[in-house]
């Protein structure tokens, strides 16, 4: 196991589109338990005070652009299906749900930092560190961690916190994140609070 060499009060932990619409279209979020790995890393954060985030897709079609094959592609067909409670796919999934003091950031797009108010938030609360779970990890995790790594936080990733749609999308963002991120599990996270 890994020491993490945490400083509680410079780190904070996103959770990030652990949401059901998301959970429901990634059996390995259900079949690896990553809710309740990602459950495990949020109880031991704050038992540890360490900032928790909770970051989520939000529908705001006033963003949806028609040159974004993101959206266009994966995001507006699976909130616009004919019979689609959007605001049911859209709630955080009850392992992960947000105490009533913690902040959720609402992103319009896939970085949770673009369009929020998430690196101000962090950087007033003198933060170097993110430890980073959700789901997609090829979309939100990886697009969080080059943000972050781009911008000089130290950035953790969490493997068995984050699931992705196929086995081989996940093994190519975590080969491509470790170039820009430590990879850890959350033993390693539990061991190192």
């Amino acid at each position: 196991m890994a020491n993490l060499d945490l400083d509680h009060a410079r780190t904070a932990v996103l959770c990030m589109d652990v949401q059901k619409g998301t959970a429901r279209r990634s059996a390995m979020f259900r079949e690896r338990n990553v809710g309740r790995a990602a459950k495990s890393v949020l109880e031991a954060a704050r038992k540890a005070g360490i900032l928790v985030v909770h970051v989520a897709i939000d529908y705001q079609p006033a963003f949806f652009s028609p040159r974004n094959k993101f959206l266009q592609k994966v995001r507006i067909p699976a909130l616009s299906a004919p019979g689609v409670d959007v605001a049911e796919l859209l709630e955080i999934v009850d392992e992960v749900k947000p105490l009533a003091d913690e902040p959720v950031i609402r992103k319009p797009r896939m970085n949770p930092f673009f369009g929020t108010p998430l690196e101000s938030m962090l950087r007033s609360r003198d933060i170097d560190t993110v430890v980073l779970m959700g789901v997609a990890t090829e979309f939100v995790v990886e697009a969080a961690a080059r943000h972050a790594a781009d911008a000089d936080f130290r950035v953790i990733v969490l493997e068995d916190c984050c699931a992705s749609f196929s086995d081989e999308a996940h093994r190519a963002a975590l080969h491509i994140m470790d170039h820009l991120a430590m990879l850890a599990t959350s033993a390693d996270f539990l061991q190192s609070v």
